[in-house]
């Protein structure tokens, strides 16, 4: 509840004033803070292009809500742009890095903003100059320890307060993969660390 959907929350709101019925892209589609998203902007009646890096990812994330789902790679921006009938995207969420970094910038409209919030690639943010020079585009970074340090009481209220309330009504959940008793503690640690997880993985005592 403290960490995931206020950072989805805060990322879709703090930097570009999206209005309803616009479209936000975002990969690492379905991580916890991708799934958050995808069920936030559909309360602020947003769209959501939502990249994964695997074909095995997309369903999870089509339940989940999501209104386009794309693997990763080269040629992104020519799928986005079919699939969403040439709409002009001014907000992109970045968890990846690399090369994931300019294929989101390519799918960006003129004058769009791309968050970075993570390095899932372990590399770099890469984005081609053009993308600065000819297209306008802004890269930023959101770090919600940072904006916790600079929020003012009531700020911190609001965010949190919504996220709480949303998440006691059952507008937010979580994907569970698996639940383990505490005699399986290997077991679940073993699993959180493998990939391909669809979900969270919970000790249920």
């Amino acid at each position: 509840m403290t960490v995931n959907p206020p950072t989805a929350s805060l990322m879709l709101s703090e930097f570009v004033d999206l209005q309803p019925g616009e479209w936000v892209i975002q990969n690492a589609a379905n991580s916890g803070v991708g799934a958050y998203l995808i069920q936030l902007a559909k309360v602020r009646r947003l769209k959501t292009v939502n990249v994964v890096r695997r074909e095995s990812a997309i369903a999870g994330v089509q339940e989940t809500g999501g209104d386009v789902v794309l693997v990763d790679g080269p040629g992104l921006a020519k799928r986005v742009s079919e699939a969403t009938g040439g709409a002009k995207i001014r907000l992109g969420i970045d968890a990846v890095g690399g090369v994931s970094t300019e294929h989101l910038a390519m799918s960006l409209a003129e004058g769009g903003v791309l968050v970075n919030y993570g390095a899932m690639s372990g590399e770099p943010c890469q984005i081609s100059p053009a993308s600065f020079v000819f297209r306008d585009i802004t890269l930023r970074g959101f770090w919600l320890s940072k904006w916790f340090t600079k929020a003012t009481p009531a700020e911190r209220m609001s965010v949190f307060g919504e996220v709480a309330q949303r998440i006691a009504s059952g507008e937010l959940k979580s994907r569970i993969h698996a639940t383990y008793g505490l005699d399986q503690i290997k077991e679940a640690v073993g699993a959180a660390a493998a990939g391909e997880r669809d979900g969270k993985i919970l000790i249920v005592p």
